[in-house]
């Protein structure tokens, strides 16, 4: 009976038809899984298709074994003279079984074989991008006010266990762009934003807020609140909450705002004052220090007002040409004050980690920037200046982690990229350096480090005309790119284009800086090892990090290693 059932599917091309529809699934298969992840449908949509063409094959032999398709016309099938025992349901079971058996390859490549070393799917981490809410003010300089409690909810949020927030610096940076919400979540890797507007009056205010998720676009949620500006922290709460409440991540049971001063008058200072210290600027860091020596007036209890008066102090020494001497008992003493006021404060701590570092004691800063990042995981200003402090005590494995961690906490940040930059390049892995360089260059072409990054690599792979043409791509050339260039020139063998332009910026170094390591490096690549390392020493006094920063780690200075003026440099910075 077996031979005869055999000799009938085969005159019936009931085994020609499941080879031609396995065929054809397989085409669909090749066509609907790309189709399907252009269009973003989730991956069950895949094993839905491929269960129903699946369930096709019994279809496939039933119709097989019924018709026949002669001269382009189906006919049916005619039982063969010698027809066999099989009829009714002994003979639907067989032709099921048959297609079954046809479709258990596939189904089980799909659902296991294709599984096996795979890591299971997890629910992915809710995330969220906070956009600068829009000032609708009618007063336009209360642009720092919508900037500010942007600002604080992302720090609020921050706190929530199990939800991810992209950091400031790279929320920011979509301010006043029009783009649309898909593109801004795919560039920053979130599934959720929240846009919002800020409108003050008087002693009114007018919150409106949208949570919008990336992949369709739909609202998931939206709020207007209507307060009296006294109650800004509990609005601030309340939004927070809401959103929270919105992606359903597990909530942290004490407040999440918490009210940092009683005067609403110092809290607007604050704001203030940390949207000009976030300028980066001399003259911006300027205001910024008077904004908050105010609202310490006002409140001397504000713990945030003395983290951001002693970050403007220490920030000083490299972004606006301040004594160090000078500036730093002002940071220690506010760091000091903060902390004693509110030890829990992430940024207090952050800002006494920089003390420390000026003060070359590394080992506190650590345990301060551990500190900062164990109040506040999504802080990405911690992350980023641990990396740093890793990378000046010769951990750069470890570094190279932490700048990373930084860098997906605040993706489009131009100052973190580049700092990646400048650790591949101490680690001495140039290629990287470049590729790196590169893409931080692209967030900001005018931001002299990415260069600094990408020249000094590409002169230490011997490729001098390159590094030139980077120092001439700038928008600017300032005393740091002249000093620059006068480094390539000197190690590329142009002594005297190197000469005259070293001339030139030294000349005019008291009232045009530029960073006293590119000093060292130009007079060593000279062979003036004298005046190299004089230019480091100034480097150590004034706390200047192109100098700090590097004595322990980078090519260059290896040829000064044996001599003890520079092991006594090591020995002052507590770097051995």
């Amino acid at each position: 009976m077996g031979a005869s059932v055999f000799a009938e599917l085969g005159r019936r091309r009931v085994f020609r038809a499941l080879v031609g529809y396995g065929v054809a699934a397989f085409a669909v298969l090749q066509v609907i899984e790309p189709i399907m992840h252009g269009l973003h449908w989730p991956d069950a949509v895949l094993s839905y298709v491929v269960v129903a063409l699946a369930l096709g094959f019994p279809i496939v032999v039933t119709l097989a074994w019924i018709f026949d398709v002669r001269g382009g016309r189906v006919e049916r099938t005619l039982p063969a003279p010698s027809a066999s025992p099989l009829k009714g349901a002994r003979l639907a079971l067989l032709l099921v079984g048959i297609g079954l058996l046809a479709a258990t390859p596939g189904v089980v490549w799909y659902f296991v074989v294709r599984g096996i070393g795979k890591p299971a799917a997890s629910q992915p981490a809710p995330s969220i991008a906070v956009l600068p809410f829009v000032n609708l003010s009618s007063d336009k300089e209360n642009e720092y006010f919508s900037d500010g409690m942007t600002e604080e909810i992302i720090n609020a949020l921050a706190n929530v266990e199990g939800l991810r927030v992209v950091a400031r610096t790279s929320a920011f940076s979509f301010k006043g762009k029009n783009l649309n919400v898909r593109k801004i979540g795919e560039e920053l890797n979130v599934a959720t934003v929240l846009e919002g507007s800020v409108r003050r009056q008087g002693n009114q205010i007018r919150i409106a807020a949208q949570l919008i998720g990336v992949a369709d676009g739909y609202h998931l949620w939206s709020n207007t609140y209507d307060r009296e500006l006294s109650n800004v922290f509990s609005i601030e709460d309340e939004l927070a909450r809401s959103i929270v409440q919105a992606l359903k991540p597990k909530l942290v049971q004490t407040s999440l705002v918490q009210r940092s001063t009683a005067s609403m008058e110092a809290h607007d200072l604050y704001l203030k004052g940390r949207y000009f210290l976030n300028q980066r600027s001399k003259e911006g860091l300027r205001r910024a220090c008077a904004l908050f020596e105010q609202a310490i007036a006002i409140d001397a209890g504000y713990a945030l007002a003395h983290s951001g008066l002693a970050d403007c102090y220490s920030l000083s020494i490299d972004y606006a040409g301040e004594r160090a001497a000078r500036m730093m008992p002002k940071a220690k003493l506010h760091s000091l004050k903060a902390l004693e006021l509110d030890d829990g404060l992430a940024e207090a701590h952050a800002s006494a980690a920089h003390v420390s570092e000026m003060e070359f004691d590394w080992n506190n800063s650590e345990r301060e920037l551990r500190r900062a990042i164990e109040l506040r995981p999504g802080y990405a200003t911690a992350h980023h200046w641990y990396a740093l402090n890793l990378a000046v005590t010769r951990r750069l494995g470890e570094a190279r982690e932490e700048m990373e961690r930084a860098r997906q906490l605040d993706p489009t940040s131009v100052i973190i990229n580049a700092a990646e930059a400048m650790i591949f390049y101490q680690s001495r892995d140039y290629g990287r350096a470049v590729e790196q360089a590169m893409k931080a260059l692209e967030l900001d072409p005018g931001f002299d480090l990415p260069r600094v990054a990408l020249v000094h690599s590409y002169a230490e792979m011997g490729r001098f005309a390159e590094a030139l043409a980077v120092i001439d791509q700038a928008p600017r050339q300032t005393a740091q790119l002249r000093g620059l260039r006068a480094e390539v020139l000197a190690l590329s063998g142009d002594r005297e284009g190197s000469q005259r332009l070293l001339d030139e910026v030294e000349q005019h170094f008291g009232t045009d800086p530029l960073p006293r390591g590119t000093l060292a490096r130009t007079h060593l690549a000279l062979g003036e090892r004298d005046a190299a390392l004089l230019w480091l020493e100034r480097g150590v006094e004034e706390r200047d990090q192109s100098v700090v920063r590097t004595l322990g780690l980078e090519a260059q200075w290896d040829p000064l290693k044996s001599d003890p003026r520079f092991q006594r440099l090591i020995a002052r910075t507590r770097l051995r």
